[in-house]
Order: structure tokens, then C-alpha cells, then sequence
């Protein structure tokens, strides 16, 4: 049988697919990620009133909980599932790259808004230039599309607090923690 705990796990991994599946889509893609940062929050607290009444769980689940604070990952992630819920949507930055494969070259043209531009009460408006992410690499592209010419887009999404890895990079190694969270929790407490 299933743990509720474990089908809630389930739904995280859910939505993690589905902004895999989306990431052109810049609406679908950020509603799949609330969703995907509300229910690998729940994960959690499913897991303490699930498990709360098995001998040892509050003791071992203290300690887990020490550990998942000094987590920087996961704290932007506790941060970014509160403001979604109760402040305003997520807004990750999105890169899209296109790369033009040509027989004696291959282009890439590369989009990423580095200004930020505000508007002010007064009417002044303020221009800010913003750093560039440091970008995991582009997913390999078959041999096929390269003799073909072919044009191939891709989308990455960032955090401006995890700028070293893409969004949904960091949601499956959240996701995976939460996964050997859970593993662990159900063969002590089950």
C-alpha cells in the first residue's frame, strides 16, 4: 500500500514532468512550478502527521529537520512555495536559445532580458542591468538535425537565488532529497 506521504511525492514528480514538458510555455510552465513547489512542501507535513504516532519519528524526524534548514536549496524553495501561495506568482527568468545548424557553421542566438526596467511613483524610471546566469549546458542535439540544418530552441528557466543551475535542474535534485527523505522515513517507520 502506499503511504500518503509517498503519493504526495508522487504528485511533486507530477509536475516536475510537466514543466518538463512545457517549458516553451511560459504561462503552463510557471503554474506546473507552484504546483510543483506546493506539493514538494507538503511532502513533508504529510510525512510528520502520517508518521507523528510511530515510536522514534519525532526524534529522527528533529534531526532531518536540523538538516533540511542549512540546506540553501531548500530554502529557497520554502521561500519561493510561501510567496507563491500567499504573496504574488513565481516569476523565474527564462533563456531561450536557438541554435541554426548549417553544413560549415552552427549560430547561436540567445535571449535573456538583462534589463530590468521600473517605473517609479514619481514618474523617474529606473533601468538596472542584471547579470547573466551561469548556464548548465545545451541538451545534445542528434546528427540527424545537424546535417538536416534544423533549428532547435531551447528554453531554461532561472531563480534569481539559484543562478548557477536552471529551474528544473533544481527542482529534481529537490526532488530527489525529498525522495531519500522519504525512502528512509518509510523503511524505519512503516
Amino acid at each position: 500500500m502506499i503511504t500518503d506521504t509517498r503519493d504526495k511525492l508522487n504528485e511533486a514528480s507530477y509536475f516536475l514532468e510537466q514543466m518538463k514538458e512545457k517549458q516553451s510555455d511560459r504561462d503552463a510552465f510557471k503554474h506546473n512550478l507552484s504546483a510543483f513547489l506546493s506539493a514538494a512542501q507538503s511532502v513533508t507535513w504529510f510525512m510528520q502527521k502520517e508518521f507523528n504516532k510511530a515510536p522514534g519519528f519525532k526524534e529522527w524526524y528533529e534531526k532531518k529537520q536540523e538538516v533540511m534548514k542549512q540546506d540553501g536549496d531548500m530554502k529557497v524553495f520554502n521561500k519561493k512555495r510561501r510567496m507563491t501561495i500567499h504573496i504574488e506568482p513565481v516569476k523565474p527568468r527564462a533563456r531561450v536559445d536557438v541554435t541554426i545548424y548549417v553544413p560549415t557553421a552552427n549560430i547561436t542566438v540567445s535571449a535573456l532580458p538583462p534589463t530590468v526596467i521600473t517605473t517609479k511613483a514619481d514618474g523617474t524610471i529606473e533601468r538596472r542591468v542584471e547579470p547573466e546566469p551561469t548556464l548548465s549546458p545545451i541538451t545534445p542535439v542528434s546528427d540527424e538535425t545537424k546535417a538536416e540544418g534544423k533549428a532547435v530552441t531551447e528554453w531554461r528557466w532561472y531563480f534569481k537565488e539559484l543562478r548557477d543551475k536552471d529551474v528544473v535542474t533544481t527542482c529534481e535534485e529537490h526532488l530527489k532529497k525529498l525522495e531519500a527523505l522519504v525512502v528512509e522515513c518509510e523503511s524505519l517507520f512503516s
